[in-house]
């Protein structure tokens, strides 16, 4: 029996893609939750943070649209280099921008949201293209095993040179290292085969499939419980990290916490890319579901450290049960047959508005939540029932009939 499993299901390009992903997560690790931490220090203001991450929804929201076309009707491979150079640019202009940056947070994430939609289409489309049924929970669970391992490497160093070095110096060096690792990651790009792409974008098409459920229309579900995923995102990408530092004051202590929750989210990665089985994935994603809004209850006794730890660390352990096979069954949909396999990229890009949208509500109700009640006890009221949205996922994904056989 292999350790990682059947490892030569993956070809070259999936390798080189999982590559592309594993410096995007160093990255992003280094640099994606000290970017909150840094805007915080210098304007302690949780309504900026939200405009932040509302102004990245949506311009990522936008974005997929115009990617999208561009994948369909150019080539996939270019739209995830535009995408990797934008984030490079992204850190690069925080850089530029220095403490001025609070005063920018909305162009700030405009950028950000640019950078991330092509990104993130590209490479949803090169997934769909170099995976296939029979190796997609495998490719998922390297993909997620590999952001584990830059998870607990690159949050530790952040946070170790964040405290050892004049503060704001110390966030120089990490976005300066993130800056380098985004430009690693487009000279990898360099490495993946051309995949030009013709045909007419029939975005409108498939979204009207989103609003009319029907006897075979699958997507209809799908996109109910992509949007119930987002809500869920939304929130949780940002706040549960950067409430523990504000809880500690300590940049070395939120690393080590993301660095635990990392290790593991690397173990559960680990698991389930090893070991799950296609008859399994209705069953995983219920436990998964339960498990990440059990693991946020502590919070009705105390929000503190401690239970905010407790929340981090088991969502981290319990993600992967619930994602894994969620985001393989969600693909299998589009691949369902030779026509909605044709139309992968507007498929891909309704996945992502759908995602959006459940986060842009998750952050406008953050924002209207902060202006009324902005302290950490009062946000607790609003942190557990968020930590249960997901439940609609389940209940959404499971009118879709599931793959039983590998």
């Amino acid at each position: 029996m292999r350790l990682f499993g059947d490892t030569d299901r993956l070809d070259r390009s999936a390798w080189l893609l999982l590559l592309i992903s594993g410096l995007f997560a160093i990255s992003t690790a280094l640099s994606n939750t000290f970017v909150n931490v840094y805007f915080w220090k210098i304007k302690n203001d949780f309504g900026m943070i939200g405009q932040f991450h509302l102004a990245n929804y949506l311009m990522m929201a936008v974005t997929f649209i115009f990617a999208g076309r561009l994948a369909k009707q150019v080539d996939r491979v270019i739209a995830i280099r535009i995408g990797v150079v934008l984030l490079a640019a992204f850190y690069l202009s925080v850089l530029l921008m220095g403490k001025d940056a609070v005063n920018h947070v909305l162009l700030l994430g405009s950028f950000l949201g640019i950078g991330s939609g092509f990104f993130w289409l590209s490479f949803n489309v090169l997934y769909f293209e170099i995976t296939e049924k029979y190796n997609r929970d495998i490719f998922n669970g390297f993909s997620g095993l590999f952001t584990s391992i830059a998870g607990i490497i690159a949050p530790l160093i952040s946070g170790w040179v964040i405290t050892h070095i004049d503060h704001f110096t110390g966030y120089r060096i990490i976005f300066s290292l993130s800056l380098l690792v985004f430009l690693a990651a487009v000279a990898v790009s360099f490495m993946l085969q051309r995949r030009s792409a013709n045909g007419h974008y029939q975005l409108s098409e498939i979204l009207k499939l989103c609003r009319k459920p029907g006897k075979g229309n699958h997507w209809f579900w799908v996109n109910l419980a992509m949007i119930a995923q987002g809500m869920r995102e939304g929130l949780f990408a940002f706040l549960i990290s950067l409430l523990i530092y504000v809880a500690t004051r300590d940049e070395f202590a939120l690393g080590s916490y993301l660095t635990v929750s990392s290790l593991s989210g690397l173990i559960a990665y680990f698991i389930v890319g090893r070991y799950m089985r296609i008859s399994w994935r209705d069953e995983s994603i219920l436990v998964g579901t339960m498990m990440l809004g059990i693991v946020a209850l502590p919070l009705v006794w105390h929000i503190e450290a401690w239970t905010l730890v407790i929340l981090g660390v088991g969502s981290a352990l319990f993600y992967p049960i619930y994602m894994v096979p969620l985001t393989s069954a969600v693909f299998d949909v589009i691949g369902e047959s030779q026509e909605t396999a044709e139309l992968r990229v507007e498929y891909v890009v309704a996945r992502e508005l759908a995602l959006n949208i459940g986060r842009i509500f998750a952050v406008l109700v953050f924002l209207w939540w902060v202006t009324r009640m902005p302290t950490m006890i009062q946000l607790r009221w609003l942190i557990i029932p968020f930590s249960f949205v997901q439940v609609i996922t389940w209940v959404m994904i499971r009118k879709v009939p599931l793959l039983e056989q590998e």
